[in-house]
């Protein structure tokens, strides 16, 4: 399995999401790129279900199979997205560099897991992102 960008409750503070959603219940300033990356996040319990139908199929074994949603999304939406729903936090936006051989737009292709797992995402992005935003406030962090 080729998983792309998981998130949800619980994810390390290393990760983009924990850390603009930290800044942002803090109201803090924070360092990001210019945001114009495309990637490709997929809820945690859509992950779940993807390696338990993986385990299960018969076809899948010796196969790689891209997980994710297949529908990049922009990460200055994203840090805007939470930045407005926390109504708080301050995005640098470009205060941090690229790497010379950072990938723009990283997203899969998840046809083959159609196919092979009759697998496809079920949580939509808001509503994984929202239920991610929930935990982290209960929190007090």
């Amino acid at each position: 399995m080729r998983l792309y960008q998981a998130y949800g409750p619980k994810q390390d503070f290393n990760r983009l999401i924990p850390i603009v959603i930290k800044a942002c219940i803090k109201n803090k300033k924070f360092p990001c790129s210019h945001g114009n990356q495309l990637r490709d996040f997929l809820y945690i319990d859509d992950v779940v279900d993807a390696i338990l139908k993986t385990l299960k199929s018969k076809k899948a074994r010796g196969q790689i199979i891209n997980i994710g949603t297949g529908e990049p999304k922009k990460i200055k939406k994203i840090i805007e997205y939470i930045k407005n729903n926390l109504k708080g936090g301050y995005p640098q936006f470009g205060k941090i560099k690229l790497r010379k051989d950072e990938i723009l737009e990283l997203y899969p292709n998840i046809k083959k897991a159609e196919k092979t797992i009759n697998w496809r995402p079920k949580i939509l992005f808001k509503k994984g992102l929202k239920s991610t935003i929930k935990f982290y406030n209960e929190q007090a962090i």
